[in-house]
């Protein structure tokens, strides 16, 4: 955390992260339990995710294009505020009792798309302002920032649906997303490098997809990260399920679990915020993910409320740490002018993180929330035991960068 406190550009970065976080967890536990509501079907559950991932997954490869050739901060405060609106939104039409299901899938959809430029020009954007240098350092106190809030918000968010209306929830998402916006606009003077080159989108996206797949430790990382996304990350879509329909708890311990998971996770990025950076960080990084497959399908077959809080913050302690030695590891061995591009790919993962909301409503559908987790994470624990064998030639261990530090 001491970058935060040493480079002032990035210390409002992070403030501009942390306000935009607000809305985004808000959203992942309300719009779940407003579908739940609203159908009372794990399905529309899954599927309420599955319709932002759809999204993101249309929208990630060209944002990368555009994210290496326009104004990274004007790409960012426009996704924002198309996401205020849809918060704002969604809250009145919960106000004015008009709300249907299909409203909610609708802003799902819209809302991935706005956050497939979003995602990809904030996480560029974090190397412009931190320097290569310093981006494990940076990553992790970004993590630490999502995570932060991953422990305040849920408890809040289920405590005013309990209580209160969900639409209160839309409304602190607006704000929330609104400050953010406004926030950015304040920095300045951030060296931003884009391609000047006169080359069609479609060139530029075949140059990238080219690069990706023809480098190995690049497309090594890519599909490890997209195997995490789909079959391990998959899990927070049934949440709202195992806390009704397994663990009992109510919208209340909801907010509880995912709190519960960001403590695990912010207790990782702390602890890797202090590193400049570290040895052997492939292995680390395997050892994580593998960790993480491991600890969520003990989490699946728990039925005791507490000893499924200290299984969930475990295996997002895990999660964390793969993911932040990867992001890492990605930006680091890109150059400048791909980075927007290959970021955006890493985010066609996330997208397909949130589409696997489809199947795994329909499997909790027939088989139970349980072992609709329980198999995504198997799958990840598998292919991580399968990197151990080899991982410091697979991921560069002996070098800390292949690229000129910036």
């Amino acid at each position: 955390m001491w970058l935060i406190l040493r480079n002032p550009k990035f210390r409002l970065m992070w403030l501009v992260i942390l306000f935009d976080e607000v809305g985004v967890i808000s959203y992942f536990i309300a719009s779940g339990w407003l579908a739940l509501t609203l159908t009372d079907s794990p399905f529309w559950v899954g599927a309420t995710a599955g319709m932002s991932g759809v999204s993101l997954v249309m929208g990630s490869l060209f944002a990368g294009v555009v994210v290496d050739r326009v104004d990274k901060r004007k790409l960012i405060v426009a996704g924002q505020m198309a996401q205020v609106a849809l918060s704002f939104t969604i809250a009145f039409l919960i106000f004015t009792n008009h709300i249907a299901l299909w409203h909610v899938l609708a802003m799902a959809f819209l809302r991935g798309l706005a956050a497939s430029v979003k995602i990809t020009a904030t996480r560029t954007m974090v190397l412009d302002v931190a320097g290569r240098a310093n981006l494990l350092a940076a990553n992790a106190a970004v993590l630490a920032a999502d995570e932060g809030v991953g422990i305040l918000m849920p408890p809040l968010v289920g405590f005013v649906v309990e209580k209160a209306d969900i639409g209160w929830i839309y409304l602190i998402m607006g704000c929330a997303g609104l400050t953010a916006a406004l926030l950015l606009s304040l920095l300045r003077g951030v060296e931003s490098q884009r391609r000047s080159e006169r080359s069609s989108p479609v060139h530029d996206l075949k140059a990238g997809l080219r690069y990706v797949f023809t480098t190995p430790i690049v497309r090594s990382l890519i599909i490890m990260g997209v195997i995490g996304e789909v079959f391990g990350w998959g899990h927070y879509a049934m949440l709202p399920v195992m806390a009704r329909d397994v663990l009992e708890v109510g919208p209340t311990g909801l907010g509880y679990l995912a709190s519960a998971g960001s403590v695990g996770a912010l207790a990782a990025s702390l602890i890797l915020s202090t590193k400049g950076d570290i040895n052997n960080k492939g292995r680390l990084m395997v050892l994580g993910y593998t960790g993480f497959g491991g600890f969520l399908m003990l989490f699946a077959w728990s039925e005791w409320f507490i000893a499924s809080l200290v299984i969930f913050a475990t295996a997002h302690f895990m999660g964390a740490v793969w993911f932040t030695v990867l992001d890492t590891l990605l930006q680091t061995r890109v150059p400048d002018e791909f980075r927007g591009r290959v970021l955006s790919v890493q985010s066609f993962g996330f997208g397909l993180t949130n589409t696997t909301g489809f199947q795994t409503g329909a499997i909790a559908a027939l088989l139970g929330a349980p072992a609709a987790i329980a198999i995504g994470a198997g799958l990840v624990a598998a292919h991580g035991l399968r990197l151990l064998k080899g991982v410091s030639g697979k991921f560069g261990d002996q070098h800390t960068t292949t690229v000129s530090e910036k």
